[in-house]
């Protein structure tokens, strides 16, 4: 058999294994992930909330679809899902290089990426070694994080996370790692109403303490802190700002040390779980160019993703990319469920699409 031939078997048999994995994983419920199936109950307590603030009616039509009624306007919601953007332009959004192509050719800073299969991994590892320092590799259609990997530094690395990814989508992405933080701004009917970040970690330099006894302090642990090299994240972000563990910071400076605040994650898939409101942080260009991305789209209700370090500026000029877009964007993402009934976000957008049926 040709050496071409039986590698192609044993990535189809370890393939097999991964979907195994997968299931066995999903079947005992111990992914320690939560995606949209397990939040029905969260969601319709939510949408209740909603009707009920809004003065109108919520009625149940099946398990996971309701309809709010007011006066002679209706609404259907399952779920998370809403009833703004057509077919097309959802099956546009899910479609990962088409967008990277159509925000890019309006001038809109995207990831340097390449799409590949599993019989084209050379391709990959063509890119890996055009960006050493880390890239991710993701399904080129998909949802909520499934099957993305990052900080890939080895062929081996890449090869494991595209059979992961292939579980979701026949055609893959490998993008370059963009240090920074991630942001999600909600662009409803052409205006961002509101941003949420997933809060990396930040040190300040004292002048005297090396970034790893820094970062031991803060971690609450001690002892060698060459035990952090085996942080990916660590090293990445670090590496992107021309630093290192046995830098010594001036006293005032801050600097990211992770793009995730969560030293002991063990995750390889990664998920985003965003962590704070940041509306009155995002910068005015930043707003135009989530604006803009929406308008290039035609979508009425968009999760913008950005990565940045610094919102306060435009993405160009700083490395900051728009990483993807969404038209589903679950809004559990933008409220405190212990403290609050509903996002403010799920009003707006309600309350817009009951006048929209009462117009019709």
């Amino acid at each position: 058999m040709a050496k071409g031939g039986l590698e192609s078997r044993i990535i189809r048999l370890q393939r097999l294994a991964e979907r195994l994995r997968q299931i066995w994983i999903h079947w005992r419920g111990t992914s320690g992930q939560i995606y949209f199936e397990h939040r029905v109950a969260e969601y319709e307590r939510m949408w209740r909330a909603v009707a009920e603030a809004l003065g109108a009616e919520f009625h149940p039509l099946s398990r996971e679809i309701w309809e709010i009624r007011r006066g002679n306007a209706r609404s259907r919601i399952a779920s998370y899902q809403l009833e703004f953007d057509n077919p097309v332009i959802l099956r546009m959004a899910g479609d990962k290089p088409l967008m990277h192509r159509m925000l890019s050719d309006a001038g809109l800073p995207v990831p340097d990426h390449q799409v590949f299969t599993l019989d084209s991994l050379a391709n990959a590892y063509r890119f890996l070694d055009k960006h050493p320092l880390a890239c991710v590799v993701k399904p080129a259609g998909g949802y909520g994080g499934r099957g993305v990997t990052t900080h890939l530094v080895t062929a081996e690395g890449i090869k494991k996370a595209a059979i992961l990814a292939s579980l979701h989508s026949r055609q893959l992405l490998i993008e370059r790692q963009i240090p920074g933080e991630c942001y999600r701004l909600l662009v409803l009917e052409g205006r961002v109403v509101h941003a949420v970040c997933r809060l990396g970690q930040r040190l300040r330099g004292d002048g005297h303490s090396t970034i790893g006894q820094l970062l031991g302090k803060q971690d609450g642990q001690s002892g060698d802190p060459r035990r952090l090299l085996d942080d990916a994240d660590v090293r990445f972000t670090l590496g992107y700002q021309n630093l290192a563990l046995d830098s010594v910071p001036e006293e005032g400076r801050e600097f990211l040390v992770r793009s995730v605040n969560d030293p002991h994650r063990k995750n390889i898939e990664l998920r985003t779980v965003y962590t704070e409101t940041v509306t009155e942080r995002i910068g005015r260009g930043i707003v135009q160019q989530a604006e803009q991305a929406a308008k290039i789209l035609g979508s009425d209700l968009l999760g913008v993703d950005i990565i940045a370090t610094d919102v306060s500026q435009p993405l160009n000029g700083q490395n900051g990319v728009i990483n993807e877009v969404n038209t589903t964007p679950a809004l559990h993402h933008h409220y405190n469920v212990e403290r609050e009934k509903y996002p403010d976000v799920a009003l707006k957008a309600m309350s817009a699409l009951l006048s929209r049926s009462a117009r019709a």
